[in-house]
């Protein structure tokens, strides 16, 4: 099997035996750290439907035929880059202590309090495995009824399948995957399942750092590797084995885009992505310039030196398009004043005239940024082609499913026959659960969350039923609209 990377190290995919089992693929849920002791969410959540899931879970578990069956969460599970809390109090450290001691990591309460760097009051806890176990155990408390009913879905015979996705590089630690397996444990337990069930489904729990393939038929990924802002450049750990190697796209997260979700709770649920700038600058435009000056430099300080590139491939453009325009506006203010001999102050010498002339100035000048950033920015190819060059190395493939973008796509990549005989091979991106804000569509709206897809390796087809979504108002599966906007020839 050739995985055909175009960016990032190659790797082989794990093969799975789905053993006549139907899986359920889902991607990008983005779960931080929930519900807070005052009953709210925290600023930084972006997953709401713990109920939803629930129901959602009950349904699968009524369709199934005795066999059991196989759910994969294809990336950003868990968001740990969303997940700032830090342990304050003396009984914060005690359960600290607790929950590591039950993945076998021993640390003194001493140890604990000492180990968090004033940075991380601010952003939160850094990267080290011990941190992330933390992180995790945050996580799962503040989403009970999710991990409660993940945890009875595993119980009842199912699998549980975790693909790591670039919000959670924390499932890379051994004592991460096994705080997962220990809390899901301690809730079967709770449920009543009897303790010889629950020791059991541990083996029934399974994590991926890269890729797998169903049945040597459907290849799934989650996809950040195929955009440079979220793949990590070099091996998947830093300082000796101890800490994650973040990709630029974690750091801007982490020490900028955190803050303003305070704010402004959905700022990175903004698609297109680089919308994110253009509805700062409507809702704020005084948080838009601090942001360019002030807060988006002090970011920069903080990312590796691996990263330099990056940065100036993205602080330029913002700055061409924020701070050049209103700088070219105020020269030509201060130009008229001084081509008329005029010392007025710069609210009274203002009028219509001049002010019209620096509106038109700043919207050329604007025109122009927007002209540079697409010379600029060099566009990633879109995830359809990447799956098409995986598809067109392994014709035995039925189906490339990736996830990442937060944009359901279903596409028949070739042509009939093009590339294996008679076999319609297909590429699926799940989408996501959590809120999208599009500030530039032309879909059919409706809803695009709470999106998968159902796959039945006993079938010729077995993508056959398509992206569907949970309609949790109706309780039950809808088929996912969208519309293909290719021109006809």
């Amino acid at each position: 099997m050739n995985p055909s990377k175009t960016t990032g190290e190659s790797t082989q995919p794990v093969m799975v035996d789905t053993k006549g089992r139907k899986v359920y693929v889902l991607s990008d849920l983005h779960m931080a750290a929930g519900l807070n002791t005052d009953g709210n969410y925290e600023g930084t959540e972006n997953f709401y439907a713990d109920q939803s899931f629930v129901r959602f879970l009950d349904h699968l578990q009524q369709q199934a035929d005795g066999k059991g069956a196989l759910l994969v969460i294809n990336g950003d599970f868990i968001d740990f880059l969303r997940i700032c809390t830090i342990p304050e109090t003396p009984d914060d450290f005690r359960c600290w202590k607790e929950v590591l001691e039950q993945v076998g990591i021993q640390k003194e309460l001493a140890e604990l309090e000492s180990s968090i760097l004033p940075k991380e009051k601010e952003f939160g806890l850094k990267t080290h495995d011990y941190k992330s176990v933390w992180k995790l155990y945050c996580c799962i408390r503040g989403h009970k009824a999710f991990f409660r009913r993940l945890a009875r879905w595993v119980a009842d015979g199912n699998e549980l399948l975790v693909v790591q996705g670039n919000h959670d590089l924390e499932w890379h630690w051994p004592a991460v995957q096994a705080y997962l397996r220990v809390a899901l444990e301690r809730y079967c337990v709770e449920g009543g399942a009897g303790e010889t069930v629950c020791r059991s489904m541990k083996a029934r729990i399974r994590f991926f750092d890269d890729s797998l393939v169903l049945d040597g038929r459907v290849y799934i990924e989650h996809g950040h590797r195929y955009e440079k802002i979220t793949f990590p450049v070099g091996g998947p750990v830093l300082n000796n084995g101890t800490e994650l190697n973040l990709p630029f796209g974690s750091f801007i997260n982490r020490y900028l885009i955190n803050q303003f979700e305070l704010s402004y709770p959905f700022l990175d649920n903004v698609r297109p992505t680089p919308n994110i700038l253009n509805v700062l600058l409507k809702e704020n435009f005084g948080k838009a310039l601090r942001v360019i000056t002030w807060e988006l430099p002090a970011a920069l300080r903080r990312i590796p030196g691996q990263y330099i590139k990056y940065s100036l491939q993205y602080l330029v453009p913002l700055l061409l398009l924020v701070l050049l325009p209103v700088a070219a506006a105020i020269t030509t203010y201060f130009r008229l004043n001084r081509s008329k001999g005029q010392t007025l102050p710069f609210v009274e010498g203002l009028t219509i005239e001049h002010l019209l002339l620096c509106a038109l100035v700043y919207f050329l000048t604007h025109l122009l940024g927007r002209f540079f950033l697409s010379l600029l920015l060099k566009r990633e190819p879109p995830f359809s082609e990447e799956a098409k060059r995986i598809l067109k190395d392994n014709p035995t493939l039925d189906a490339v499913l990736f996830g990442h973008t937060h944009d359901p796509e279903q596409t028949t990549p070739f042509a009939d026959g093009e590339n294996a005989g008679t076999k319609k091979q297909r590429y699926f991106n799940t989408g996501t659960w959590i809120p999208v804000f599009e500030t530039s569509s032309a879909d059919v709206r409706f809803d695009k969350t709470y999106t998968f897809i159902t796959i039945d390796l006993t079938e010729k087809d077995p993508c056959k039923e398509r992206l569907q979504r949970w309609n949790d108002d109706a309780g039950r599966v809808d088929p996912m609209l969208l519309n293909d906007k290719k021109k006809k020839k």
